[in-house]
């Protein structure tokens, strides 16, 4: 497909968006405001007009389903898209320690298996055996959301996810299990690789001379550890050439439970020097009726960058306030 073909379809905001290169970029996309047409449109045109190697691309979001479907569609839009690395967060940290574990002397194989709650949880059983399973699940939730912060057992600030005397001991004799079986939890898939990346020069630049555009989608729902992933990829601190792009909004971001950090999204410009903001504003799902109530609602929330959604739709029915038992 011509460029033109496809950067024609797009709105002012959308292009510029596209189009955009050299210095980082924070995209604030509204609901309904063609965010993924923008991140695949993207991924194309620096394929097709800035000439860069798909295989230089790393693209991530957060649901395999979401990963699939962009790279369908940014494939439909530029077939060498096929190379490029579209993939979830926790894929792409899967992949990169089958890659990179045994050379990073981390004490991992690269054929290990990833564990899942009930692994995690028969693990701490078998660390800690006084504790109740009861116990054991609680706790396995505790040391998922200390890794989502990058935290370790012997690591101070450990109080403000469990402020429990007993819990750096049990997180400390699992991790030691833990590495005895040469496996890994889900959370490793995150930290593990940001450890590799902060301890290990060599791998780190290798990554920096692989990657050139790192692209990041529904930023609003990442983590510390995410964060610092991302950082390290890009090699922002060390000039690197990293081209950055994250798209999020600062109002959907609804996972602080899981673990995901709003100050992530807030504070990208500090984090990431001379970053461009641009706000895509145009929605085109809903009618300026739905828009407007919304837009009351989330317009007292703190800790917002700001946006006003505008409908292409136009005006429609007010909507209606329903009371129902409960």
């Amino acid at each position: 497909m011509n460029a033109e073909d496809y950067l024609s379809v797009l709105n002012k905001e959308q292009r510029e968006a596209v189009e955009h290169e050299g210095s980082p970029l924070l995209i604030l996309a509204g609901a309904g405001s063609g965010k993924t047409r923008v991140i695949t449109t993207k991924i194309a045109y620096t394929i097709s007009e800035l000439g860069i190697n798909p295989a230089s691309i790393l693209a991530v979001t957060f649901t395999k389903k979401a990963a699939e479907e962009m790279k369908e569609r940014a494939i439909n839009l530029e077939p060498r898209a096929q190379k490029s690395h579209i993939r979830t967060f926790h894929s792409f940290g899967a992949w990169f320690l089958r890659l990179c574990a045994e050379d990073s002397g981390i004490g991992i194989q690269n054929n290990f298996t990833v564990y899942d709650d009930d692994n995690v949880c028969s693990l701490i059983s078998k660390a800690v055996p006084s504790l109740t399973k009861k116990d054991a699940s609680h706790y396995a939730k505790k040391i998922a959301l200390a890794k989502d912060y990058c935290l370790l057992p012997g690591d101070l600030e450990l109080s403000r996810i469990c402020d429990e005397p007993v819990f750096p001991e049990v997180y400390e004799k699992y991790q030691q299990r833990l590495r005895k079986t040469g496996n890994v939890d889900f959370g490793d898939l995150i930290l593990l690789p940001y450890l590799i990346l902060k301890e290990n020069d060599l791998i780190r630049k290798s990554f920096h001379a692989r990657y050139k555009v790192i692209l990041v989608d529904e930023y609003q729902d990442s983590n510390v550890a995410q964060f610092k992933l991302l950082k390290e990829l890009s090699g922002v601190n060390e000039n690197s050439g990293t081209y950055v792009c994250v798209v999020g909004d600062d109002d959907q971001s609804i996972y602080k439970f899981r673990g995901a950090e709003i100050q992530n999204i807030l504070n990208f410009k500090d984090e990431f020097p001379g970053t461009k903001i641009i706000r895509l504003e145009t929605n085109y799902r809903s009618t300026s009726e739905i828009l407007n109530c919304a837009g009351n609602v989330v317009k007292n929330n703190s800790g917002r960058l700001g946006k006003e959604l505008v409908s292409a739709r136009g005006k429609g029915k007010k909507p209606a306030l329903v009371f129902l038992p409960s």
